[in-house]
């Protein structure tokens, strides 16, 4: 009886905390995640929250020529969950190019193979003899069938070796960039993420979907031909065995230094002189610690500059370098944009210090775009500085969201592409004065924004593809952040974003957890914010519905058609030809709020009244105009 009695007592409690939220639509299967303690409608990881994580010690060699991989790795697993596991199962990411494999994007026929070959597994007591029946390869994952189940608190060494080959011609995020440049990702037979929503996260790798990644340590050998420079997540542990005396040199010194360093030039090249010392192949060394990912790029011609960002706290610097090819029109500003975007990130918004020693920009893409990894960048070189500078950024703003916050980017792509998207803004205005840096965003939203097949962002992403996925990972996102933050004031949300990571950094917050955080950080209810911008379907429109003159006065009424909440902005011609300017946040729709209505008395009449301005979004500008 006293056992029923505390349950009862508890799912009251429960179910009273469940009503507070009930604005937000909450699944069955989240609802559970807070009724096992695991998270907390208060925003904070709940008394049971749990996280299982890995250490990787890797050794793996490439070979230019044939472009294989093979590795091998010992990975020690600790189960912090409260569940004994009588499976693991392993991430094979390079199936993505396996001859007859899922896939959401086109691969040439020649870019395909036979996929990650696996010749040995051994996992606690169980060993696996190569192509074992009793592996189970499904898409890009392998279920690992256990003998004796891993006990919560207890942990598991697995000892794998594997072998592929990177991909040519089709590189999607990585793969082959010359003859001598390849980008090394999704590269090492990887723990799936087991956590208290999904268990283990089973879903395939398709190409499209980013990824959801648990936090390890990596201490990981690297070994290619001796003329060939190679740069990794982590920091080099062996400088002095692999780099040529006069390029160690520079690379110390760029450590402190408030300026660019050239490690390599077009110059140095032409005198015949390599960034390496003589040898046949070496061995590179890199460590990192807790970090959802490893990843590597490597060449023999490559230009290199270095430099180092001050990013506290204190005195605190991080080193920051560009490796690029010979004729790319940008990469001889990265490094220093780079910096830049690293002061930034550190100093104003979120106005955290760069929780990581280093970061690296890998000139290797060549579709235009560019991909995160920790303290790893591998971009496409850019014509154009405004873009430039985006895209610099963009990929750098990951190392915040979703690394060091731990997205899953599969299910909310939004939470990290969103902030990654709006967060340039202000550099690149300050670098390109006039640039209206906030039109790249507004014109991917724009031309999709209401069209019946965008989603509602709260639909998990995996469920998203062209366009629909697009908007509801970068584009709109970006402007519900950018409008919340006008609305909060930049005190307030700034504090917010502080705390809600806080509370979640090293974690794997989902997107309940971020609007509950903001709501208590902020001291304010904005679940009517998360409803109308997250959870339902709209477009921005706001339209000057009624409009009332008499004399010098002027009575408003504004609407809004489109559902979604827009600051107001309102511009009034007057006889003189002067202007006179009302603004209001978004917060005037708040509630539910469908109609503004404003009075407003000049010393003169009115010629005519707008509605807007190039920086707030509206479909159907026809209604913003008023002329008497």
């Amino acid at each position: 009886m006293k056992l029923l009695l505390t349950s009862c007592l508890l799912l009251s409690t429960l179910v009273s905390a469940l009503a507070q939220q009930t604005e937000l639509f909450v699944p069955l299967n989240i609802q559970q995640a807070y009724l096992n303690g695991t998270r907390s409608y208060d925003g904070m990881p709940g008394p049971n929250y749990f996280q299982n994580r890995a250490r990787y010690q890797i050794q793996v060699q490439l070979d230019p020529l044939s472009r294989l991989v093979r590795g091998e790795a010992r990975i020690t697993y600790f189960n912090n969950s409260p569940k004994s596991l009588r499976r693991l199962v392993l991430r094979l990411y390079q199936d993505l190019y396996k001859r007859g494999s899922e896939r959401d994007q086109y691969i040439a026929p020649a870019a395909e193979h036979d996929g990650v070959h696996i010749s040995r597994l051994i996992a606690g007591k169980d060993t696996f003899p190569p192509n074992s029946p009793r592996l189970e390869r499904d898409g890009t994952n392998m279920s690992v069938p256990l003998s004796s189940n891993l006990a919560p608190g207890d942990s598991m060494v697995l000892e794998v070796a594997w072998e592929f080959i990177i991909p040519k011609g089709t590189n999607i995020r990585m793969g082959t960039y010359g003859s001598n440049s390849f980008f090394v990702a999704y590269w090492y037979p990887q723990l799936a993420v087991y956590d208290d929503i999904d268990g283990w996260d089973e879903i395939n790798y398709g190409g499209l979907h980013e990824f959801y990644n648990d936090f390890a340590d990596f201490d990981v050998s690297i070994t290619v031909p001796a003329d060939m420079v190679v740069w990794a997540t982590g920091e080099l542990q062996n400088a002095e065995e692999v780099l040529d005396e006069r390029v160690l040199e520079k690379y110390r010194l760029a450590h402190t230094a408030d300026s660019i360093v050239h490690l390599m030039t077009q110059a140095d090249y032409e005198q015949g002189r390599r960034a390496t010392r003589p040898g046949d192949l070496h061995r590179w060394h890199f460590r990192a610690s807790n970090v959802p990912d490893f990843a590597f790029g490597t060449a023999n011609y490559y230009l290199w500059d270095a430099t180092s960002a001050k990013v506290g706290p204190g005195e605190r610097r991080v080193y920051v370098d560009a490796c690029y090819k010979p004729h790319s029109p940008d990469f001889p500003d990265v490094a220093d944009v780079a910096r830049l975007a690293l002061e930034d990130l550190s100093h104003h918004i979120p106005g955290i210090p760069y929780p990581y020693p280093k970061m690296t920009i890998f000139n290797g893409e060549d579709a235009g775009g560019g991909m995160e990894y920790p303290m790893m960048v591998n971009d496409a070189s850019s014509f154009g500085r405004v873009f430039s500078i985006y895209l610099t950024y963009h990929e750098v703003a990951h190392s915040y969201f979703p690394f060091y916050m731990g997205i899953n980017e599969r299910k909310y792509a939004w939470m990290d592409e969103g902030w990654a998207s709006i967060l340039p803004m202000e550099l690149i205005e300050r670098l390109v004065p006039g640039s209206n840096p906030l039109s790249i965003i507004l014109f991917r939203y724009l031309p999709f924004a209401g069209h019946e097949m965008e989603r509602p962002l709260i639909t998990p992403s995996i469920q998203l593809s062209g366009q629909a996925y697009s908007v509801a990972a970068y584009s709109k996102p970006a402007l519900a952040y950018h409008f919340l933050r006008d609305m909060l004031g930049d005190e307030v949300f700034k504090q917010s974003l502080q705390e809600y990571m806080r509370r979640w950094n090293g974690k794997h917050p989902i997107p309940y957890d971020f609007f509950f955080s903001m709501n208590a950080a902020s001291g304010q209810n904005l679940n009517w914010y998360w409803n109308d911008w997250f959870f339902l379907q709209g477009y921005p429109d706001l339209a000057l519905s009624e409009v009332k003159v008499k004399g010098k006065s002027v009575q408003l009424r504004i609407t809004r058609p489109g559902r979604l909440p827009l600051p107001v902005h309102l511009s009034f011609e007057l006889e003189d030809g002067t202007e006179a300017i009302r603004t209001y946040t978004a917060a005037v729709w708040a509630n539910g709020r469908q109609a503004l209505d404003l009075k407003f008395r000049f010393n003169q009449r009115i010629k005519s009244i707008r509605l807007g301005t190039p920086q707030i979004p509206d479909l159907r500008e026809q209604d913003n105009r008023y002329r008497p």
